[in-house]
């Protein structure tokens, strides 16, 4: 049960990164294009690789939540539980204040002018924070997280009536045949 939470949640943050802070991000960018943009000298071509080093890198910050959840699907469960249990907790801990920003903002319609002022101060912030706290922790699992070979059940060797083992490898062990 845990590992389908943690799994709604790299989703929850992959559209809670996609939606909420790559157009923040592009308006950054966008700002400092323009402003490395106002010369055509070497500083402003410096800048501008930049820029362009900094759009490459959070491109791969944004698609992180995707990788791991690439990742979970190709090895299943065993991947899961190599992941440290804290950082799940901080994962989870985001989604949970994401669901009730959720909440509040569909509730705010309903509420009182004087709760209405306050639920629309406290719902932005409290999204961002969500969104980071899903982020740190999913990045801490992720990156954290132990191999741990699959198990496999394995059945007991045990003597049938008559059955032997024979040992056939290196020769100076191999069963004779009495």
């Amino acid at each position: 049960m845990l590992r389908r939470f943690y799994l709604a949640t790299l989703v929850a943050l992959q559209f809670a990164l996609a939606f909420e802070v790559a157009p923040r991000l592009a308006r950054v960018l966008r700002a400092d294009v323009g402003a490395a943009g106002l010369h055509l000298d070497a500083p402003a071509f410096v800048g501008l690789g930049a820029v362009g080093v900094a759009a490459v890198g959070l491109a791969l910050i944004l698609i992180f939540p995707a990788i791991a959840l690439a990742r979970h699907h190709q090895r299943g469960e065993v991947r899961f539980r190599g992941l440290p249990r804290w950082a799940i907790a901080v994962a989870l801990t985001g989604a949970a204040i994401l669901v009730t920003v959720a909440a509040m903002n569909l509730a705010q319609p309903f509420a009182p002018a004087d709760a209405r002022t306050a639920l629309s101060q406290i719902a932005r912030p409290a999204a961002t924070a969500g969104t980071a706290l899903m982020a740190a922790g999913a990045l801490c699992a992720e990156l954290l997280r132990r191999s741990i070979a699959p198990w496999r059940h394995t059945v007991p060797f045990r003597s049938h009536a008559g059955g032997r083992v024979e040992v056939i490898d290196p020769p100076e062990l191999r069963t004779r045949a009495a």
